[in-house]
């Protein structure tokens, strides 16, 4: 039985789904939306303050931007200050229990005021600061609550809040998104000039509800369908095309078309309809984006999978001859343009046909696919190390001069002389290898420098194996 190989932190098989679950440099979009949602949350927290600093300091313009308009009521800001600084908080070790905490106290809010205007209850009122600026407000005929659409928006943001603090991050995106499509129809209201679409959510109100959703929406942006738009390949490029083309032309349509019917009393949900029609055109965006992006990923990795057998030897997964000589003529390409040093290494295991011979051929791949752990791990990151048939190893060491190579190849020696075989070393002696060094000059090419070693690594056979030889 061939024992297990031990642990080597060099020749490993990679990682062929890494791409979709690393956020390398091409991921890009994705670290950037990771990156916005906390200052989006502070946003919209720095609006909840602003707006309960109003009520505190009586200047009705930072609770009601627009005279005689909606405002943002108390209950509204509180819970804003409470999500925005949940977002804000980030990933922490203690963050999460914070957000669980602030979150929770966003769906208690918002479920009370959802509640009170169902049933007829005044639950809410019980969590109400500045009551009395509040009363004085309506008294004057003038709107201040939290209304339905602003409780229902903040009630899924909580949500989104809470269930991303609790890792249920597809479910905590989808919150997010649906939340997302209430302060834009308010938005839109606004712009339009219909005061239908925003009701009693203030501009402040449907500013800070934007800048949530987007926060609490980006905390998701390396899952799901959101992944899947902000990709860096070509299903994530068109579907950034298509949600930008989604939501611009309805807008731009639907505001000309609103120009048109404003005075003829007929485009009361006009503004809805564009909304949703954007928002129906982003879920097919995001739909097919997932799909594609699925589909793009499989191809992503049976290319990396044909890359790496190509590319590999499959017993030992150290490059094959194919690959050494593609990296050793760049190697020497360079050293021709930079003057900069260039060795090679020829290997060769000696009497290697006496271990098929007496333990069979299974043992002798063990010992090749140890061999190539101990060969790897003695060199550097930039040195490359290949198996070009049989028994046989070669290694490329730029910016390498000849006394180098040689310390390097008397590691290697030692190395794998010592290096332990269950089942061989501790009855037949240890794995020795000859090696052969050559250096580039000028005018070398990679085949005279490879034949040099070859050389050399003869004269090492010849002088008695199990040592370097360097070539004249």
């Amino acid at each position: 039985m061939i024992p297990e190989t031990s642990k080597s932190r060099t020749v490993e098989a990679p990682n062929l789904e890494a791409d979709d679950t690393d956020l390398d440099r091409r991921w890009s979009l994705i670290r950037a939306a990771l990156t916005i949602s906390r200052p989006l949350g502070a946003v919209s927290a720095v609006f909840a303050l602003s707006a309960l600093a109003g009520y505190f300091g009586s200047i009705e313009t930072l609770y009601r931007p627009i005279a005689d308009g909606p405002a943002t009521n108390p209950l509204t800001a509180m819970t804003f200050l409470f999500l925005g600084s949940g977002v804000a908080l980030g990933r922490g070790r203690y963050s999460i229990w914070l957000q669980r905490i602030l979150g929770g106290a966003g769906l208690v809010l918002t479920t009370t005021v959802l509640l009170d205007a169902s049933i007829g209850t005044d639950i809410s009122k019980t969590f109400m600061l500045f009551q009395d600026r509040v009363l004085q407000d309506l008294a004057q005929g003038k709107s201040n609550g939290m209304g339905i659409n602003s409780a229902f928006f903040l009630l899924l943001a909580s949500l989104a809040l809470t269930l991303n603090s609790l890792h249920k991050i597809y479910f905590a995106q989808a919150a997010a998104f649906l939340a997302g499509g209430i302060p834009m129809i308010s938005l839109a209201g606004y712009a339009y000039g219909f005061e239908q679409f925003y009701g009693q959510m203030s501009l402040v109100t449907a500013t800070a509800g934007v800048a949530l959703s987007v926060a609490t929406l980006s905390m998701t942006a390396h899952h799901g369908a959101l992944k899947a738009v902000l990709s860096p390949y070509i299903g994530g490029s068109i579907a950034r095309v298509q949600v930008f083309l989604g939501i611009i032309v309805p807008f731009i349509v639907g505001f000309l078309i609103i120009k048109t019917l404003v005075n003829s009393g007929e485009g009361d949900f006009l503004g809805i309809y564009v909304v949703a029609i954007s928002w129906f055109i982003i879920v097919l965006v995001c739909a097919s984006a997932v799909v594609q992006e699925k589909v793009d990923s499989k191809r992503r990795i049976a290319e990396k999978k044909l890359l790496f057998v190509a590319m590999n030897d499959p017993l030992t997964l150290l490059p094959n001859r194919r690959k050494f000589f593609e990296v050793g003529e760049r190697e020497i390409a360079r050293r021709k343009r930079t003057g900069a040093d260039l060795s090679v290494l020829m290997i060769d295991i000696d009497h290697f046909k006496k271990v098929n011979d007496t333990a069979g051929h299974a043992m002798g791949d063990h010992i090749l696919h140890n061999l190539a752990k101990v060969l790897a791990d003695s060199l550097r990151a930039i040195d490359l190390a290949g198996r070009l048939g049989g028994e046989e190893f070669a290694v490329l060491l730029p910016d390498t001069s000849s006394a180098g190579a040689q310390r390097v190849a008397e590691k290697i020696r030692t190395n794998i002389e010592a290096m332990p075989i269950e089942e061989w070393t501790d009855i037949y002696g240890p794995i020795t290898v000859s090696i052969g060094c050559a250096v580039a000059d000028q005018n070398s090419g990679l085949t005279e420098i490879l034949s040099a070693a070859d050389d050399a690594l003869y004269k090492a056979k010849e002088q008695g194996r199990n040592r370097v030889a360097v070539s004249e």
